[in-house]
């Protein structure tokens, strides 16, 4: 019974999501911020380091895949992004970086984000990488938090997404609930400026 009504909740918040704006306004990061680098298992295979993505816009969360709420609603939203967009949607790299690196092998989250359609990477966090990252996105998670499911507590986490540029610099954060039109826009904005 609860799996139900955890499925009618995100339905009932995907369909919300698609008929408003943003829930809140997005932070633009000014002067733009270049990332460290880094590099992580793929779900495409071998190891993706943050700077092989440049030349593109990246479109980024930090989710896992057994996250019951945040993480499909948003991850849905990437999806309407890259519908959106049509063929710019090619141009455009959608990630999800996973805080739940014990279960979300490169192999989970491949599986995973099949879901979503095609063009979606999944990175296999690891902790290590996490803390060092995780003041320049403003990354929070803490495992044992958030909710139970599937006989295992879940992680507590953070749910901005956030935009970098084709230079991997981070240009703008979205809060939770952030509509796929608002991403669109400054995705056009993006693709229009010279790398």
């Amino acid at each position: 019974m609860r799996r139900w009504f955890v499925l009618w909740l995100i339905v009932l918040s995907a369909c919300s999501l698609t008929n408003t704006s943003s829930v809140s306004t997005a932070t633009i990061v000014d002067p733009p911020t270049v990332l460290s680098d880094f590099s992580l298992p793929a779900s495409t295979g071998g190891e993706v380091r943050l700077s092989d993505l440049r030349g593109q816009p990246v479109l980024l969360y930090f989710g896992y895949t057994r996250c019951p709420d945040y993480c499909p609603i948003t991850l849905s939203e990437f999806r309407r992004v890259r519908e959106e967009l049509g063929d710019d949607g090619e141009r455009v790299h959608f990630v999800l970086i996973s805080v739940d690196p014990v279960y979300d092998t490169p192999e989970v989250l491949a599986t995973y984000l099949q879901a979503f359609g095609a063009g979606f990477i999944g990175l296999q966090g690891n902790d290590a990488t996490l803390r060092r990252i995780s003041k320049e996105y403003g990354l929070t998670y803490r495992h044992g938090g958030g909710h139970q499911h599937h006989g295992s507590a879940g992680v507590e986490h953070s749910t901005a997404s956030y935009l970098i540029d084709q230079n991997g610099r981070l240009r703008i954060v979205y809060p939770y609930g952030t509509a796929a039109s608002v991403y669109v826009q400054d995705i056009r904005t993006l693709l229009k400026e010279t790398p």
